[in-house]
């Protein structure tokens, strides 16, 4: 995409501000103080990049590269994810998106974003958590499996993903999709006509005015 190093270098130079980082101690003042093998940075660094192999390996791998000659436990790590704020991640891509729509040359039809909403069902580790905060996508009688709901807002014409929330496995898709539709604004950070594509799932009148 145009300028898309332009972009990355500014998403890396918010990760580095000391804003960001009380952030995502989310609230507690004593986590990620300490000069560690692997710095927030180095933290929030690994779980962008992850590509689908095993954690292990995932930390191996980024560790030669950043860090050659240092190890990371993966218990270690584990036990630092567990402090992390994870609403870091959606002010991280919020904050691209503002970048992207602030320059001009992204696509439009006639003036208008094209924006597609859509929901789907993904499957997570079943545990009695789990299930208790997103139910389960089972049938009644069958073993139970968690799930959950994501709903997404998709700028098609620029490959921009403006909007995604997780709820639980049986949600309202429609209502969703307006509370997106109203964040548009804020997230792009300008006022930009947009139209917006569904499929048969959204029956809703009041979507066509």
């Amino acid at each position: 995409m145009k300028n898309s190093q332009k972009r990355t270098y500014c998403d890396i130079s918010l990760i580095h501000q000391d804003e960001f980082h009380d952030f995502c101690r989310n609230g507690n003042t004593s986590s990620f103080i300490r000069n560690r093998k692997m710095p927030l940075k180095d933290f929030l660094f690994t779980m962008i990049n992850r590509r689908g192999i095993t954690l292990s390996l995932e930390l191996r791998n980024y560790m030669k590269t950043a860090h050659p000659g240092m190890e990371i436990s993966k218990p270690g790590y584990l036990k630092q994810r567990m402090k992390l704020n994870p609403l870091a991640f959606y002010e991280l891509y919020r904050h691209h998106n503002r970048n992207f729509y602030a320059e001009p040359g992204f696509s439009t039809f006639h003036g208008y974003l094209v924006l597609a909403a859509d929901g789907s069902g993904i499957n997570i580790p079943t545990t009695k958590e789990t299930l208790e905060e997103f139910g389960t996508s089972s049938r009644k009688g069958t073993k139970p499996q968690a799930s959950i709901g994501l709903g997404c807002l998709y700028d098609v014409m620029n490959w921009m993903i403006l909007e995604s929330d997780c709820r639980k496995c049986k949600f309202d898709e429609m209502r969703l999709a307006e509370e997106q539709i109203d964040r548009v604004p804020e997230t792009i950070d300008i006022s930009r006509p947009f139209l917006v594509v569904m499929d048969r799932g959204y029956p809703s009148t009041p979507a066509f005015v």
